[in-house]
């Protein structure tokens, strides 16, 4: 988005919970906010809020739901028995229903739908499962299972697999031999061998690649793309005096090598396997149980140090699965690594779900197999029979977490494997057959062999890391091709099931699954490999030539315009303000509360049962599994945040005050500060035009008083003469869409008094009274019109004043009745304070009320701005408003240049 159509967007902002923004800072104002509904309201249409994918509701409906009823319902709802003429066994009964029953769910009535209101265990309804309620997150798995869409295979064998050709799969080109293909000859002028495997399909496409970006460009792009920082200025200037393409190519391999070796290396790529692993603080809903885990961050640091001492994929992999039976078993640094398998959720501490949930991060985050979509019956696709499923299993059962030193975070072998039987469908009290602990069977050469190293967990870490495993290499390598690109080779990187489709470029991603391998397993060589192709250093320009043909960039005849994720996109505001705290490592910080920390996003702590909003507006991956990949989603929420959240605004303010220090400086000078310390280039001449007039029209318009103006919620003690305030303190807790004085209510200190968007209650004793101040920004004059109202015959009613400069403008008792308290021309100056008092009078009982408050200001009979206690009521007090150089840096923060990648 170009300068000129964002530049009064800052200008347009209040403190509140509905995000809309006021409209009385520029010229601009009214119109901005006009366009602001409608542009919310063509965005709500055209992007959902969420979306879920295929694969993820598929992966869900196996994991938790079908489970669920497996174990709990069909016995008497399935092929054997059905009571109520009822089957949850059957698609067609459940989604769509028959003559006789209903169908059960209804995605677009989520509360309706039959299924969820009898979990739900209401007194006067029917109650199932008749034996028991369902635990909590049971309940929650159907409830979003239904809002998802009520994902069903398209099957009627419940609890079996589909028929399928059983050798079906040994022509899945994933399970072939990884190859070592040559690189195609006679593919241009670059002989990287990447670029000739790239080249070939574009020549086959009759299409030739995009020329090289400019090096301000390809600096940009390498700095983010390793460290997830913004580059110096330094190295942008010294990239760009290199006008020579062969000395600017030099320029730049070195400096891929020297951001490598920089520890901001780990923190961003760390970030990458964090999702991969499902990190969290915290062991999500376990009823009274302590949901820490205290020592969570030490998994995160040796997932950083690791890969900043470029650790061998292969013992990365092994070191996280059994890291007790590996040198430095004792270790508490190294042992950390075991986290990936001990930091997923705790399912109610349910064993089944746990042990489920870590073979599901070990098959599809190393493998790229949906393993445990066989717990309940053979793979319906993959070669991936139930049995393998509990061999598996049975090598986790065979482990344990002894909660101690050296390490929280380790799994340690029982002293005797136990030895896994078969749940039939899924059920623990249904047991089958027994099984050894082995290895998956496609993986293996002829019958797997059994397990007889302890639990087997370090024998299956080494099948899993082997250079003849045909899966592994594949899937890593593709993993750091999506980060570099935005796409994988492969779609699925955490599927490379027989329904995943054949790679884009099929021998690119041998070549490089070989090259890892045949490179000591070294991902910082798998990176630069790739980073010094000239695929990968294109231009993004767009081409209309090949757009029709390649919407999605399939073939790569350009470089994909990237937009930065959560994290970078934290960390860039933080860099360009000054305020970045470098610090490597340490324990997790809250990153969304104030005050703000100013370490790296990466460090932030992940709650799992109450992820930050914040988060989930922009695109985090879920840690309640793991995660293949991010998807990006625009959406209004992601604008409001950039526009209205402290954090962005302290980073503005302070980008600000460091360059407004000197007040010689002239407007031009510290515009162009602001683009070069921002947008790291200088401005154009139009962009100096468009800002001196921002600046100079919004600066007129700022208010005299600039801090804490507005609307503030507090409590205070009223003299006994009603007059006056004797003492005033602001309400210290906002909860559940009210200020009081705690979580609870009635408060141990404050009582009852509160205050919401449209009233609130009064306190118990004129030493206790709700009180809702409004702060003057400017010298004005004010007209207040207010209705105090209370709703019931009950009580004594409620007491209403209107303070100002110790004396009543009006007051008024109302009781099942309202009343106005109104003042028709009131003089005030810049940070004069108006307080709108309740009391109880006799008693506090029944004492709800409602008062609606507006006052509308004007300077020399002009009007200027209309306030609204209701539709300006807020979560955080009224702060301090940015001046018009903030503002400023703030819309340069918003700019699609800042926010995405070239």
């Amino acid at each position: 988005m170009p300068f000129s159509k964002i530049q009064t967007a800052v200008s347009t902002r209040r403190h509140c919970s509905s995000s809309i923004q006021r409209a009385d800072k520029c010229v601009f104002a009214r119109h901005r906010c006009a366009v602001t509904f409608r542009l919310l309201t063509v965005a709500l249409t055209i992007f959902p809020i969420a979306a879920t994918h295929a694969d993820e509701r598929e992966v869900f409906f196996e994991r938790q739901i079908r489970p669920l009823l497996v174990e709990k319902c069909v016995g008497c709802h399935g092929s054997d028995k059905q009571e109520g003429d009822i089957r949850l066994d059957s698609r067609d009964q459940v989604l769509t229903g028959t003559d006789e029953v209903a169908a059960l769910v209804d995605p677009e009535q989520v509360d309706e739908s039959r299924l969820l209101q009898v979990v739900l265990y209401s007194e006067d309804d029917v109650q199932m499962p008749p034996k028991a309620k369902l635990a909590p997150p049971e309940i929650q798995a159907v409830r979003k299972w239904i809002r998802d869409g009520a994902y069903w295979p398209e099957t009627m064998d419940f609890g079996k697999a589909k028929a399928i050709n059983p050798d079906a799969w040994k022509k899945h080109w994933a399970f072939q031999p990884i190859a070592n293909p040559e690189p195609p000859s006679e593919t241009g002028s670059s002989t990287h061998p990447v670029d000739a495997f790239v080249r070939r399909r574009l020549q086959e496409a009759e299409t030739s690649p995009s020329p090289q970006a400019d090096g301000r460009t390809l600096v940009r792009r390498l700095s983010i793309s390793i460290t997830g920082l913004p580059p110096s200025a330094k190295d942008l200037q010294e990239a760009a005096a290199l006008s020579d393409p062969t000395q600017l190519n030099t320029w730049l391999d070195a400096y891929a090598d020297r951001l490598l070796a920089t520890p901001q290396f780990g923190e961003r790529w760390a970030r990458y396997w964090l999702d991969v692993s499902r990190y969290a603080d915290t062991k999500g809903y376990v009823f009274t149980e302590n949901r820490e885990y205290k020592e969570a961050w030490r998994f995160r640091e040796w997932v950083i140090k690791s890969l900043n001492s470029d650790m061998p994929y292969d013992e990365f992999l092994i070191r996280q699965l059994a890291g007790d039976r590996m040198p430095e078993n004792e270790d508490p640094q190294q042992l950390a690594a075991m986290g990936f398998l001990t930091l997923g959720r705790r399912f109610l501490n349910n064993r089944h779900d746990i042990i489920d949930d870590r073979i599901d991060v070990v098959s599809r985050g190393t493998m790229g197999l949906t393993v445990t979509c066989a717990r309940c019956h053979d793979h319906k696709f993959d070669p991936i029979p139930t049995a393998d499923y509990y061999s598996l299993y049975g090598v986790f059962d065979s482990s344990h977490e002894p909660g101690n030193a050296p390490s929280s975070l380790r799994l340690v072998d029982h002293a005797k494997p136990r030895e896994p039987v078969i749940f039939i469908r899924g059920s623990a009290g249904n047991r089958g057959d027994r099984v050894p602990r082995h290895f998956l069977t496609a993986l293996s050469k002829g019958e797997p062999e059994p397990f007889t190293d302890g639990s087997g967990r370090l024998e299956l870490a080494k099948k899993i890391a082997s250079p003849e495993n045909p899966l592994t290499a594949r899937v890593a390598v593709n993993r750091i091709w999506l980060r570099l690109f935005g796409n994988g080779l492969v779609d699925s990187p955490s599927d490379f099931g027989v329904r995943t489709p054949p790679p884009s470029h099929p021998e690119l991603l041998d070549h490089l699954a070989k090259f890892l391998i045949n490179h000591n397993w070294s991902r910082k060589s798998v990176i630069r490999h790739i980073l010094t192709s000239q695929t990968w250093r294109q231009s993004s320009a767009p081409r209309p030539d090949v757009a029709d043909a390649d919407p999605e960039n399939r073939l790569l005849a350009r470089m994909s315009r990237r937009r930065l994720n959560f994290e970078a996109f934290r960390d860039a505001l933080l860099t360009v303000s000054g305020n970045l705290d470098q610090t490597v490592g340490g324990a997790s910080v809250d990153i969304t509360t104030r005050p703000f920390t100013k370490r790296r996003a990466v460090y932030a702590r992940i709650d799992r049962q109450n992820l930050p909003g914040t988060f989930r507006t922009f695109d985090f991956a879920s840690p309640d599994n793991h995660a293949a990949k991010r998807f990006e989603t625009t959406v209004p929420q992601q604008a409001l945040f950039q526009l209205n959240n402290p954090f962005v605004m302290e980073q503005a303010d302070s980008v600000a005050a460091q360059l407004t220090q000197d007040n010689t400086r002239q407007p031009d000078e510290t515009i162009r500060d602001l683009f070069i310390r921002i947008l790291q280039r200088e401005p154009t001449g139009k962009e100096v035009t468009a800002a001196t007039s921002f600046l100079t029209t919004t600066t007129e318009l700022i208010p005299t008083a600039n801090d804490g103006v507005g609307w503030h919620y507090g409590w205070g003690e009223l003299r006994n003469d009603r007059t006056k305030l004797a003492r005033y303190e602001p309400l210290p807790t906002f909860h559940e869409n009210r200020w009081g004085g705690s979580d609870k209510l009635p408060d141990e200190k404050l009582g009852w008094c509160s205050l919401n968007r449209d009233g609130g209650h009064t306190g118990h004793d004129l030493r206790h009274c709700p009180v809702r101040r409004w702060i003057a920004d400017r010298d004005c004059s004010i007209k207040i019109h207010s209705i105090l109202k209370h709703s019931t015959d009950q009580g004594d009613g409620v007491h209403g004043h209107l303070l100002f400069q110790d004396r009543s403008l009006a007051t008024t008792h109302v009781h099942n009745s309202s009343g106005s308290l109104s003042a028709k021309s009131v003089a005030v100056k810049a940070g004069d304070s108006v307080d709108f008092v309740a009391d109880c009078g006799a008693n506090e009982s029944h004492d709800s009320f409602t008062w609606k408050i507006r006052i509308e200001q004007s300077v020399d009979g002009r009007p200027v701005r209309t306030w609204d206690s209701s539709a300006e009521f807020s979560s955080e007090a009224a702060t301090s408003r940015l001046g018009a150089v903030a503002q400023l840096a703030q819309t340069l923060m918003l700019a699609n240049e800042f926010m995405f990648v070239d």
